[in-house]
């Protein structure tokens, strides 16, 4: 009876070594959960004006006269087309068409104005200052020892 009760005892400790076992297994596993986020299609359509701007990084919007000829500038974005007034050293010197390099997580984006034989890429931000949607460009549009630096807001209709 006692080697009854022995097996009875190996046999209960054998089940809870199984269940433990089992019970490690399952807990080692890791569930992901990805967020469903839908990021929407980035949109500059609309008519933006340079709010600051800074070359070689020497600010130009306190430098007198200067400020003022960057202000009038204004370029117009309609789908994948663009269209410049009151030009000011730019990326591009004429209207023409423009193309991020992803379009829900732009970092880039190329001009080819009408005019040119090669396009022109600068980096692109989207940032959202005190509740207004701005985009920040860096570029040299010619000698590779300037650099500017342009933010630009959307003109209200």
């Amino acid at each position: 009876m006692l080697s009854g009760v022995n097996r009875i005892r190996r046999h209960k400790l054998l089940m809870l070594m199984c269940l433990a076992i089992v019970a490690m297994a399952s807990a080692c596993k890791t569930e992901r959960i990805v967020p469903v986020v839908d990021e929407s299609v980035k949109s500059l359509n609309g008519t933006w004006a340079i709010v600051s701007a800074t070359q070689n990084g020497r600010e130009l919007t306190k430098v007198t006269g200067i400020m003022d000829e960057l202000s009038q500038f204004r370029i117009t974005f309609t789908d994948d087309k663009y269209t410049i007034q009151n030009p000011v050293p730019f990326i591009v010197s004429g209207n023409g068409a423009y193309k991020f390099n992803d379009p829900q997580y732009p970092f880039d984006i190329t001009f080819t104005a009408d005019t040119a034989s090669a396009p022109q890429k600068s980096t692109f931000l989207f940032p959202v200052v005190q509740g207004e949607r701005r985009f920040t460009l860096t570029f040299s549009p010619g000698c590779d020892k300037n650099v500017y630096k342009y933010t630009l807001k959307k003109v209200n209709p």
